[in-house]
This record gives C-alpha cells, sequence and structure tokens, in this order.
C-alpha cells in the first residue's frame, strides 16, 4: 500500500510543469513582438496607417514557451474605439498557442490614432498558476 502511494507521488510529480498540461517547470515565459514592425533604438514599434484604407492591420506574436496544449494568451491595450455604441479595443482579446509555443493577434487602427501610442498587454496563468505578462508599444505614424 506504501509502495503504490509513493508511485503515485513520483510520478505525479514527474508530470509537473510547463511542457504538458500537468507539469510545472520554470521554461513557461512570455515575450511578444510584433515581427512585421520597425523597432526604433527605444524599443518603440512603429506602424505607418496606410492613407487610402480605412483601418491598418499588424500582427502581434507572443512567445510562451509551452509547445504540447493549446494555452489561452490574453490581448488588451489601452485604447479603445467607439462602434456601434460600444467600445472596441485595438486588439482581439484572446488567442491560443500553436504547436511551437506561439500565439498571435492583431492590432487594428484607425485614422484618429495617428501619432498616438498604443500600448499592448499580454498575459497567460501557466498551469501551475504563474500569471506571465508583457507588453510592448507601437507608435502609429502617418503614411509618407
Amino acid at each position: 500500500m506504501v509502495k503504490n502511494l509513493l508511485m503515485y507521488i513520483f510520478i505525479y510529480t514527474l508530470l509537473i510543469g510547463c511542457n504538458s498540461p500537468l507539469v510545472c517547470e520554470e521554461d513557461c515565459y512570455l515575450n511578444i513582438k510584433a515581427p512585421d514592425l520597425q523597432a526604433d533604438d527605444n524599443g518603440y514599434y512603429h506602424m505607418e496607417f496606410l492613407d487610402s484604407y480605412i483601418q491598418t492591420f499588424s500582427t502581434l506574436e507572443a512567445e510562451t514557451g509551452i509547445t504540447d496544449y493549446n494555452q489561452k494568451v490574453n490581448w488588451a491595450s489601452n485604447k479603445e474605439i467607439l462602434i456601434s455604441d460600444y467600445w472596441t479595443d485595438l486588439v482581439n482579446q484572446s488567442s491560443y498557442t500553436d504547436e511551437d509555443g506561439k500565439a498571435y493577434t492583431v492590432i487594428g487602427v484607425w485614422e484618429n490614432f495617428i501619432g498616438d501610442t498604443v500600448k499592448v498587454y499580454s498575459g497567460y496563468t501557466d498551469n501551475c498558476n504563474i500569471l506571465h505578462v508583457d507588453s510592448l508599444e507601437v507608435v502609429i505614424d502617418n503614411e509618407e
């Protein structure tokens, strides 16, 4: 009986970390970036608003270190726009990691955001209840 209990404790201990739904290891992290945008020396990304469009889009990427399952990643920005009496965030609010541990969202801005800096936040809680949070800033420039 004690031997079986010790075996179950050993197996449970092996299955706790970030590489599987039951594993608690220190390889979970969060690093967000804007792969299609240029960053300046201060770390601000620059997005050019396309004058001939109503809205301009770019993709944001979150790296998590999670590779064995779909982890929900949440997104938010410090800017919103009023559309049909509803305040709408400039980023999609959630996505899920792929087999490489990456999650993606889209930032979409309108002309009235030219000259603003949009701060985008991302976060997730791993299966060990550790919150991972990161942010980046995107300057909205006028197309030249």
